[in-house]
């Protein structure tokens, strides 16, 4: 044991040296609107951090568990903001305007590096004609800066099983231009990717200090409803609309292959991460970068509800309902920045479904509270949409990927229940996953998508919670 075992180390620090400033008030020493005083907040922050991890050299060498990991050694990150909130309560328990308010605010952020100087605001408004109904509305412009992992994560080892695009069983599975691209990087016609296709191919995994800032816009437009004659009812429905440009996202090693060769050429930034190929056409060791990118664009649409209904039956027992949702509209990425205007449907694959629905109900007599919860999960695309589904205009690329083009929508049910003792001590205990439904097809449910399933299966507690 003492010959094959061995003792490794690593260390690793994080700063992060933070000063804000705050002044909040309002005008009600000065004066007030008809619907009250003007509230504000002005206020700036300097924020300054550093990180970095060292291994020794076991570690650096690949000869533990882990894979090669060299130093994380980043330069500092810092930034400079100010920013300005202001509410103005227009109206307020007059005839037809029970409240009337809008609010806007802004950020102005100068970062160290190639991010500079962004700016980031929003505006919005509150409308109550009567105490039934309030209705809202908000617009944003928002800012999101790369991190120092995003700009400068070391190039770590990293091993997957990558199908290569340019194999003869992958090559007509693509856009039309995939083909063409494969000719141009050298890979000679009928080309059978033997080592890809044998085992797991070798890659690296890093950051991107060429990122940029993403910027995002958004419009929310919702309601809220609160009925008189059903006392203890709310509903809130909320439909949003988000664009976000210039987007950071991590990409893994297969959506670079794919998305290399599937552009109009091989002049992308996705061919730009992946190392030449060798003279007969199998990949490099390492075959490309794993990285962040800066995608073109996003796009998500869709609603988000809440209903409510809190009822009480004599003096010691009540019930609780409660339902949240969202309904997918639309949700496409736009990562091709050469051709900005090609979409990639997200809706309905796996890890967004277009339903997704929780809903509990809640029953109290006296200090014993019993419990059930259901969550629904829609169905969600095997693979990527475009495989099976005509899109966009253009038909399956793959339709005959599998047998099956879904993964079946999904109900999970639990229940608990717990006790109050006395004001202090409580006990509780409870069943998730009563039916223990796995994940669908063979998915461990921890992986990018799938983690939106149980991973567990049936899982049962029992705790208390003391209040000293």
């Amino acid at each position: 044991m003492n010959y094959i075992n061995t003792t490794s180390s690593s260390v690793g620090k994080a700063t992060e040296f933070d000063v804000t400033a705050n002044v909040v008030g309002d005008s009600s020493q000065l004066f007030e609107l008809p619907g009250g005083p003007v509230r504000f907040a002005v206020g700036g922050e300097y924020r300054r951090e550093t990180a970095r991890n060292a291994y020794d050299d076991t570690i650096k060498a690949g000869d533990t568990f882990f894979n090669v990991i060299p130093d994380f050694r980043p330069p500092a990150f810092a930034v400079k903001e100010a920013y300005g909130e202001i509410e103005l309560p227009l109206l307020k328990d007059i005839s037809f305007a029970k409240e009337l308010t809008i609010n806007a605010a802004g950020r102005v952020a100068d970062y160290k590096g190639s991010t500079g100087t962004v700016y980031a605001y929003n505006f919005g408004g509150i409308y109550a004609p009567i105490n039934d109904i309030k209705f809202r509305v908000n617009y944003s412009r928002s800012v999101r800066a790369p991190t120092l992992g995003d700009l400068y994560a070391s190039n770590s080892q990293n091993f997957d099983l990558l199908d290569d695009p340019c194999d003869v069983n992958f090559i007509n599975t693509g856009r039309s231009t995939r083909a063409a691209n494969c000719a141009a990087a050298g890979v000679p016609a009928n080309f059978v990717n033997s080592v890809a296709r044998a085992g797991s191919t070798e890659f690296l995994s890093g950051g991107n200090p060429d990122l940029q800032a993403e910027k995002s816009r958004s419009w929310t437009y919702g309601a809220i409803f609160q009925p008189s004659f059903l006392p203890g009812f709310a509903l809130t429905v909320d439909y949003y609309d988000i664009k976000i440009n210039k987007v950071i996202n991590a990409v893994d090693a297969q959506t670079i292959l794919d998305a290399c060769y599937d552009a109009p050429t091989l002049d992308n930034q996705f061919c730009s991460l992946i190392n030449p190929r060798q003279a007969n056409g199998l990949f490099a060791r390492p075959a490309l970068l794993q990285s962040v990118v800066n995608f073109a664009a996003l796009k998500a649409k869709g609603i988000d509800f809440d209903a409510s209904y809190n009822h009480r039956f004599g003096a010691d027992t009540k019930a609780a309902i409660c339902v949240v949702g969202t309904w997918v509209r639309d949700r496409t990425d736009f990562p091709y920045l050469d051709e900005p205007s090609r979409p990639d449907r997200v809706k309905g694959e796996l890890g967004d479904p277009i339903w997704n629905v929780n809903a509990s109900v809640d029953l109290t007599h006296k200090n014993f509270t019993l419990g059930y919860q259901v969550r629904y999960i829609g169905r969600q695309s095997i693979t990527d949409w475009e495989a099976q589904h005509d899109t966009n205009g253009v038909p399956a690329l793959n339709p005959n990927y599998a047998d099956v083009v879904y993964y079946p929508k999904v109900i999970y049910h639990a229940i608990r229940a717990s006790v109050d003792v006395d004001r202090r001590f409580t006990l509780y205990g409870g069943v998730d996953n009563v039916t223990d439904k796995k994940p669908p097809y063979g998915l461990l449910g921890n992986g990018d998508g799938d983690a939106i399933y149980d991973n567990i299966g049936r899982a049962m507690y029992i705790g208390a919670s003391v209040k000293l």
